[in-house]
């Protein structure tokens, strides 16, 4: 649930955090029944006394927005039978009229991880995005006034919904296998790759479809496929990538309709899938005429070793739909992603994007072609690639010296993400809230596993914190580990002490 506090207010903070609530309430964010955080977990998320959340919950109790039951905590209370409001006004029953797709991104634990992470006293670990500071600012700015200059009655209408043509073209030489670009008619520019998954699911699947999946995997594809009605099929993943020989033992008798693989430096795992196991996949896919979505945000982000080719590079047969974005390795902000696929796809999907936003933004489309015709987006992706190294042997160093006995983690050849296990059976969820007391926040591992797995795995970023910030933060989350093992043991104790034995 986030909140946003202002410190300078003169408002105080109860009453903040009270409106804010309220007004989710009203708007129908919080449907009735949803319970809220309790009154220390709260607290320790928003960086404030315990007594701050309770004058707030008894600010909407006091106006009958929410209600306290022995067992369940504080929960939004039911609306009156006559859908009048607490002051008497009318309402719509818009919890009546929800349909039931948002339910899937309802994950109370990437909520608790998105309100600490929004603090500023806190180092984010959590937030899977490049570092701001290495944006070229610069360097956008002038070629946007160029764009404007030259061209901006034709860049500040529509475009075609396939994309800005020469961008289509561009990013068909930048996929360029042995020098062989891709036909732009195969290339078709989205609104970032979460917008491209959006379209893949809505024109390749009928709710009851079965999608193969990495376990864990990608969290906003976990969402995407809920929302279209799919079931999954998880296959565990390790160091070199999907077990895709437990795929083949299922995959005769289970049909899936799908397979999605992000095969290189995995989010959120930063692992890579072997050369060996791409190659089997591929053929699995063509034996029993599965198409890949391979989803691959990461792979020019590689910091050592050969690099390997992607699954579409492999693909004779048109079997892969290959999907990338730019927010990775540029911005997120500009919002440009691809999909380059067989050409029928490509035709079905645009007529799909046509309904949802007609087309991609055409002066950010522009200044994309520039930076990859003039060269100037393999200079950045080369200056990443000497600098998120650096920061990610920090993580790594400073993780040896602080989280020795307390987690095990892996060290990734590229991307953005180290996978760490918390050690002693210890719970990512009841990590969170005293990570946030002390002062950094981390992804929890159990959102990005379908079927309940993962109570114990987190997710590092290590491109995001500043350099200076990074040793730091491990040394807050190595003490928040250390407390939370501390309170754990002194919980077993006393039930030890207390318990009465079975006989």
């Amino acid at each position: 649930m986030y909140v946003e506090l202002d410190r300078e207010s003169d408002l105080p903070l109860y009453l903040q955090i009270s409106n804010q609530i309220r007004q989710r309430i009203s708007a129908g964010d919080l449907p009735a029944g949803t319970k809220l955080p309790p009154e220390r977990r709260m607290a320790a998320m928003l960086g404030v006394n315990r007594t701050t959340i309770v004058s707030a919950y008894r600010e909407l109790a006091a106006d009958g927005l929410v209600e306290g039951h022995v067992g369940r905590g504080t929960v939004v209370a039911d609306p009156d039978s006559d859908a009048t409001g607490a002051h008497g006004t009318f309402q719509i029953p818009w919890n009546q009229l929800f349909t039931s797709t948002t339910e899937v991104m309802n994950d109370p634990l990437l909520r608790d991880t998105t309100m600490i992470s929004s603090r500023s006293d806190v180092i984010s670990l959590a937030t899977g995005i490049p570092s701001p500071e290495l944006y070229p600012i610069e360097l956008i700015r002038s070629l946007l006034d160029e764009a404007l200059h030259s061209g901006g009655q034709t860049l500040l209408q529509h475009c075609p919904t396939e994309g800005y043509g020469p961008l289509r073209a561009a990013l068909g030489r930048w996929m360029a296998v042995e020098e062989r670009p891709i036909d732009p008619a195969s290339v078709l520019i989205v609104a970032g790759s979460q917008q491209g998954l959006y379209l893949l699911a809505r024109t390749l699947l009928d709710p009851g479809d079965l999608v193969v999946i990495e376990s864990p995997t990608y969290l906003g594809a976990l969402q995407v496929f809920r929302a279209a009605g799919a079931r999954l099929l998880p296959i565990p993943i390790d160091a070199s990538g999907m077990r895709v020989g437990l795929l083949e033992d299922l995959i005769a008798r289970r049909r899936p309709k799908l397979i999605y693989t992000l095969p290189s430096f995995q989010n959120p795992s930063g692992g890579t899938m072997s050369f060996d196991r791409r190659r089997r996949l591929l053929e699995l896919a063509e034996r029993f005429r599965i198409p890949i979505i391979e989803d691959d945000p990461y792979s020019v982000l590689r910091y050592e070793g050969v690099p390997l080719p992607t699954l579409h590079a492999l693909d004779q047969r048109g079997t892969v739909i290959y999907l990338s974005t730019l927010s990775k390795i540029l911005f997120p902000g500009f919002r440009i992603g691809w999909i380059a696929g067989p050409q029928p796809v490509i035709k079905r999907l645009a007529l799909m994007k046509q309904i949802v936003d007609l087309d991609t933004n055409p002066l950010a489309q522009w200044a994309v072609w520039a930076l990859l015709d003039r060269g100037h987006l393999l200079e950045h992706v080369d200056e990443l690639r000497s600098i998120y190294p650096y920061r990610r042997d920090l993580m790594l160093d400073a993780l040896n010296r602080h989280c020795q006995g307390l987690l095990d983690w892996n060290r990734p050849l590229g991307g953005f993400y180290i996978w760490a296990h918390l050690r002693d059976g210890l719970r990512t969820r009841d990590l969170l809230p005293e990570a946030a007391r002390f002062g950094v926040s981390v992804a929890p591992g159990e959102s990005f596993h379908p079927d309940g797995e993962g109570e114990s795995t987190l997710r590092l970023n290590f491109t995001l914190p500043a350099p200076e910030d990074i040793d730091e933060a491990v040394r807050r989350l190595a003490a928040a580990i250390s407390s939370l093992r501390g309170s754990r043991g002194a919980d077993d104790r006393q039930l030890q002490e207390t318990a009465t034995p079975i006989v």
